[in-house]
This record gives structure tokens, sequence and C-alpha cells, in this order.
């Protein structure tokens, strides 16, 4: 999008009140980004933008894999900009860009990581497509928001654009059946002492395949719906066996250090 004379009045202002809270004492991290967006509400659209930008969205663990990879980025000496002390959602977005610009909005780095919510989808990937987009897993989280896992679900595959690179966990059904088109790699946990056999949850939030749509039977169940699966269908009065590494073409990274050398 081009930058238009509203667009600079919005990051001026911006840029005013964070002097302001500044010289206030006061930290209100995702309040430029506000006024910003409100002023000019295409306004990340509009905003110069690193050459990379990655993006770690999902229900939960997005905070500690975001603050993982930031941590490794800052040990090796990469420059990089991210909202680790700002909001997850658009006017957190917005609020670290301009922080991390030069004054008429030029990125100071060439690297973003961005804490992505994922409810927020439709105000973020429509003006910012992310690289690398790395989903932790999803769950229902709250009823009053998220109602369902397969709503997120819904969400998460109509926003994300269609030339993001997917770092998806296979060892959840839903997170590793997002936007199939996409290029994808997975990450998992090999067995552990804990698993179980068998969902006991009194709620599946997971009882059907995603892809084919047959019933799950669980191989290895860590909580919930998370862990190894295989779907069964019934075709024609045959029971036809999908394996979840066939039906959801899982392809499982190595360790967090291949997760890395993906991501950066």
């Amino acid at each position: 999008m081009k930058r238009n004379l509203r667009f600079y009045f919005a990051l001026m202002f911006a840029r005013g009140t964070a002097l302001v809270l500044k010289l206030i004492g006061r930290k209100g991290t995702s309040m430029p980004g506000s006024w910003a967006i409100i002023l000019c509400p295409d306004f990340i659209g509009r905003m110069p933008k690193p050459k990379k930008i990655i993006g770690i969205t999902g229900t939960n663990g997005k905070t500690t894999v975001s603050n993982m990879i930031e941590d490794v980025l800052e040990d090796n000496g990469i420059e990089f900009m991210c909202n680790r002390s700002g909001t997850n959602v658009a006017t957190g977005v917005a609020s670290t860009l301009i922080a991390n610009s030069h004054f008429f909005g030029k990125p100071k780095c060439d690297l973003a990581v961005f804490e992505l919510d994922e409810r927020s989808a439709p105000n973020i990937y429509p003006y910012m497509q992310p690289d690398i987009v790395l989903c932790t897993n999803i769950f229902r989280d709250s009823y009053k928001r998220n109602a369902h896992a397969e709503f997120i679900l819904d969400i998460l595959n109509k926003e994300i654009p269609k030339n993001t690179k997917l770092v998806l966990n296979g060892d959840d059904p839903l997170c590793s059946s997002i936007k199939p088109e996409n290029d994808r790699v997975y990450f998992g946990i090999d067995h552990l002492d804990t698993d179980k056999k068998e969902c006991d949850n009194i709620v599946n939030d997971v009882p059907a395949c995603p892809k084919c749509h047959g019933p799950l039977v669980h191989d290895i169940v860590r909580y919930h719906h998370i862990g190894r699966v295989h779907a069964v269908k019934l075709f024609h009065e045959r029971l036809h066996v999908v394996d979840a590494d066939v039906c959801c073409g899982n392809e499982k990274l190595g360790n967090f250090a291949d997760l890395l050398v993906v991501l950066i």
C-alpha cells in the first residue's frame, strides 16, 4: 500500500503519544499503535516492514516460543524487532513497527518476530504477510471468545496468506491441517513415559480427522487431542485405515536447532 497524508499524520501522532508516555513515566506500549490504527485503519498495511517477518501463533505457548526464538537471536547478535513488551494484537504490532522505525517509517532492522493472537488474524494478515508462521497448537480456550477449536482453525485457514511457509505442531491434528496448500514442515515430541493410549477427556474437540473426516484412533495421547493418531474411514463397507503421517503429510523436524534453521 502507498503511504498518504493520513498515514503520515497517524504516524506522527503515534510518535507524539509515545513521547508523552515516556515523559510522564508510563509504558502504554500498545497506545501509540492504537491511535495509529484509529486515525488510519490500514496503518499496518501502509507502514514499511522488515524484509523477513516470522509470526508465532496458536492457543497455548506463543509467548514461550517467541521468547525462545528471540533469546537465540539475541545470543547470536542478530538484530530484530519484536512485540515482547507489547500486545500480540494489531495495536501491538503497529506499536512495534513504529518504535523500531526511523522518523518517516523505514524499519531499523531487516527481521521481525511477532507473537500474533490467533483471533486477531483478520486484523493483521490482510495488512502484513509473514514469510513464516509457526503455530503451536489449537484449542478452544475461552468458550465465550472462541466457541470451538474449529472456529479458530477456520479463521487461520481464511486469513493466513497462501505464500506463507508454515511450521506446525505435527502432534496436533487441527494444527497440522492448517492451509494444506501452503509449504510446511512439522515439529513434535517423541514418546514420553507419561503418554496414554486413550483420551479420557469428557469433551473431545477432535473426534474426526480434519482432512479425510474419518474417526480418529489415538495411538499416543499426551493431553486432550495432542498426541499421535490415525484415521479410520469406511468406504463402501470396507474399513480403510489412513496413517496420520500419510493423511496429514507430517514431516517432522528433528529438534529445536533444526526449527531455528527453518525460521532464520
